[in-house]
């Protein structure tokens, strides 16, 4: 060993000796591996030895210099003995007694440790009995949480069974079957409240009648308030009810259609119903099941029968009320819900049943003839309409619908009141109207919008230009635009067609039947019948200013522009035709008197006279104008004297032009003479001197014939100046003969 090795050694032993608890371990170790490492195993082992030797002799030394008192030590260490020995002894004897003893006590603790033993078992099992007990109870508490609709307590009952009470006892059978159980018995959860909500929904089926009449009711109060303040204020007669200016008018508190005094609908069953579902994560089958239902309840007011006649409106109503009720309550629960009834679900329900109520309120019209029952069902669909639309549906499917009730019944009201014109205009007397009284003045006045004519005689009895058909077509026409627009009262809307309806039933009625009946008239050969006829006709032409004016301020849409009546122009264009069927008449009678004329072309003489059937002739257009077309226009019948006598100038110059003339001498032509200036005399001593111009062409004749100086007419200018009327061919034809 070096001595490097052995310095080391002796500082362990050193250390070693001074501190006898520190082992020194850690300085031992790497001269242990150093000795391993040098392979020198025995070197050490021999300092080892020797250090042992060394201290034993230290000892050996210690001992001997401290033998006496060891010595003593031992004698007392013996008489210690000594004592232990008879302790010992003491101490066997007194365990013997107390085994003996013992013995007892062990087998009462033996008989106690069992006892004990039973005892935990019997605590157990007592622990385990309530454990299963209130697993069972809670079982049982949940039926009769569900008999008494306390549905979500029983659904959180079974939650907690599931996930607390039952794992504590699932080593049991019972409690396995019970774990098994518990979709069950969820299900048995949803089937009740889904029961009680079916049950509810029949009850909702029964009372939304009640619900939609009080709805309807409610829209009817309001209608009336709006009235009164259009009434005061008739700048908003174009607003309608449920606009926003309306409603921020209305002054009457919010009214609950659904919970009130006389109907009262708890949602808490569809809301406990919806919960549930949710809390079983069955929403959307929820959300299915009840659209499918609502839409089955639908199709079941949808499939009630009604008719629209007399005395059967009741039907109708009810129909009406049951569909507003199922839309309310459709509102209600979009409103009162999140995310279950959308607005687009609602929506889509609302357009598949509109579609069919509008189809089945169409053909049950076609039922209906009665005009005051049709105005019943007009407000009763109007009410409907703003109800429902005040909820925010969408009405504009009712948009042809409305038209066509308009139409239908404006047609019913036409063809009331043609009855009433018909018996008017076919059996009139077609006379100038007898007045008696000032009462019977008035009355027609209000009923034909008669201005007083200073023609008139003031005087009692009196009578008036037209005849009793004019103001008793006016009164009738008037009761017929009352009539419709009291139909139209209420709406205020799309519907400058209404305004559009109301013009076109009077331009038929005015047109087809009036004007129609006055014009077949026409065909009458009794002239003072004629005559009343264009005056009835100058009077209802002017009516229809008067009646355009009435509509301009009954329309309901309050449009602008002008209203414009076809009647007036076919009323102007029937005149016309009266005016021209005077004229036949008038020329056929002149054709009379032309047939009397027996003109001799070559007499021998010149007639001091005109021609007599030319006297005749003149005093029959005096006498008819001053008294069977008396009570025409002066400027009818100025145009009636201007056709008849240039009828008679024509006729007369045909005949001079007539083949069957063969000659004529200077007498001739001089007695055509008498004639022509007979005729031009009697035609300005007439209202309009220019009549006389109806004989020009005659005039010419006479002249060419009488010039002394025919060659004149070949040069244009004086041809154009004296005989422009008269045409080449005619000349030749006159000279010829």
């Amino acid at each position: 060993m070096s001595a490097n090795d052995q310095q080391q050694l002796q500082n362990l032993v050193f250390s070693a000796e001074l501190n006898v608890e520190n082992e020194n371990l850690e300085q031992l170790g790497p001269i242990i591996k150093t000795i391993y490492d040098t392979d020198r195993q025995e070197a050490f082992l021999e300092q080892l030895a020797m250090f042992v030797r060394k201290k034993e002799g230290e000892i050996e030394r210690m001992c001997n210099s401290n033998y006496q008192e060891f010595i003593q030590s031992v004698d007392q260490l013996l008489k210690v003995r000594q004592g232990t020995v008879n302790l010992k002894n003491k101490i066997i004897d007194l365990n013997y007694d107390v085994q003996k003893s013992g013995k007892k006590v062990a087998s009462k603790k033996k008989e106690l440790i069992q006892t004990r033993r039973i005892q935990k078992n019997i605590d157990e099992a007592v622990e385990t009995l309530q454990l299963c007990l209130h697993v069972l109870d809670m079982a049982n508490r949940v039926n009769h949480l569900v008999e008494e609709r306390k549905y979500y307590s029983a659904l959180r009952t079974l939650e907690e069974l599931q996930t607390v009470h039952l794992r504590k006892a699932i080593q049991y059978e019972f409690a396995k079957h019970l774990q098994e159980s518990i979709p069950v018995m969820q299900h048995d959860v949803k089937n009740a409240v889904t029961k009680e909500m079916k049950e509810w929904l029949f009850k909702v089926r029964q009372v939304s009648g009640e619900v939609g009449k009080i709805a309807m009711e409610q829209m009817k109060l309001r209608q009336e308030r709006w009235k009164l303040k259009v009434a005061k204020n008739p700048d908003l007669r174009s607003v309608p009810v449920s606009s926003p200016i309306e409603m921020v008018m209305n002054e009457e508190n919010e009214f609950n259609i659904v919970n009130n005094d006389h109907v009262h609908i708890d949602f808490k069953p569809l809301y406990q119903c919806l919960h549930i579902y949710e809390e079983l994560g069955k929403r959307n089958e929820f959300k299915s099941n009840y659209e499918e239902d609502r839409r089955s309840q639908a199709n079941l007011v949808l499939s009630q029968s009604f008719t629209l006649r007399e005395g059967n409106e009741k039907g109708f109503e009810a129909f009406l009320q049951d569909i507003v009720g199922f839309f309310v309550v459709e509102y209600v629960i979009v409103h009162s819900t999140q995310n279950f009834r959308s607005q687009t679900e609602v929506d889509n329900l609302w357009d598949s049943v509109i579609a069919k109520v509008v189809k089945i309120i169409t053909e049950s019209l076609d039922e209906c003839h009665d005009p005051n029952l049709f105005l019943q069902i007009k407000f009763s669909l109007f009410t409907f309409i703003q109800t429902l639309e005040d909820y925010g549906y969408n009405v504009h499917a009712f948009t042809d619908l409305i038209l066509t009730v308009f139409q239908r019944y404006s047609d019913m009201l036409k063809q009331r009141f043609l009855e009433d014109f018909l018996q008017t205009l076919l059996y009139d007397d077609y006379m100038p109207m007898p007045i008696s009284s000032p009462a019977e003045y008035e009355a027609v006045v209000d009923a034909c919008w008669f201005k007083e004519d200073h023609r008139i005689s003031q005087g009692y009895p009196r009578t008036l230009p037209f005849s009793q058909a004019y103001p008793s077509c006016c009164l009738d026409i008037k009761k017929f635009v009352d009539q419709y627009y009291t139909f139209a009262e209420g709406d205020s809307r799309q519907f400058s067609t209404v305004d559009d309806i109301a013009k076109q039933t009077l331009d038929n009625l005015l047109i087809e039947h009036v004007n129609g009946v006055l014009t077949s008239k026409l065909e009458s050969q009794n002239m003072s019948q004629i005559v009343q006829i264009i005056i009835n006709l100058e009077y209802f032409h002017d009516a229809c200013g008067e009646l355009e004016k009435l509509l301009k301020s009954k329309r309901s849409s309050h449009r602008g522009g002008q209203i414009k009546l076809k009647a007036a122009e076919e009323f102007r264009e029937t005149s016309k035709k009266a005016e021209k069927r005077i004229f036949e008449l008038v020329n056929s009678k002149i054709d009379d008197f032309l047939e009397l004329a027996d003109y001799d072309w070559v007499p021998n003489s010149v007639q001091a006279h005109p021609s007599f059937f030319l006297h005749d002739m003149a005093n029959y257009l005096t006498a008819v104008i001053s008294s069977t077309l008396y009570n025409l226009p002066m400027s009818i019948k100025i145009f009636i004297y201007f056709n008849a006598l240039s009828h008679l100038a024509s006729s007369l110059c045909n005949l001079i032009l007539s083949p069957s003339v063969k000659k004529i001498n200077a007498n001739g032509v001089a007695n055509l003479e008498v004639d022509v200036t007979f005729l031009e005399h009697f035609a300005r001593k007439l209202e309009d001197p220019n009549i006389a111009d109806a004989f020009l062409e005659l005039r010419q004749i006479v002249t060419l014939l009488q010039s002394d100086n025919v060659e004149e007419y070949l040069d244009p200018s004086t041809r154009n100046r004296k005989y422009s009327l008269l045409k080449p061919t005619d000349v030749i034809n006159l000279f010829d003969k």
